[in-house]
């Protein structure tokens, strides 16, 4: 499940969450979630970088999420 909700004024909270599916599987969630500043985007503008889509932001979360998991999994 991905989300992403405004937390300040400023700053947006991207929150990835994996929820246990099927007979036999343990109880709970992980969860890992990215905070983005708005200035730290308008700086990025401001110097020429790159800024992180909300798909892009999604994605690193996954990677990570997904070796959680595999972690987790002992795989």
């Amino acid at each position: 499940m991905r989300s992403s909700q405004l937390v300040a004024p400023d700053r947006v909270r991207f929150v990835l969450r994996a929820q246990p599916i099927g007979a036999g599987v343990p109880e709970g969630e992980l969860e890992l979630t990215q905070d983005l500043d708005a200035e730290v985007v308008r700086d990025k503008i401001a110097h020429g970088q790159a800024i992180p889509t909300p798909e892009l932001t999604f994605e690193q979360l996954w990677l990570e999420l997904r070796r959680d998991i595999d972690a987790y999994d002992g795989g």
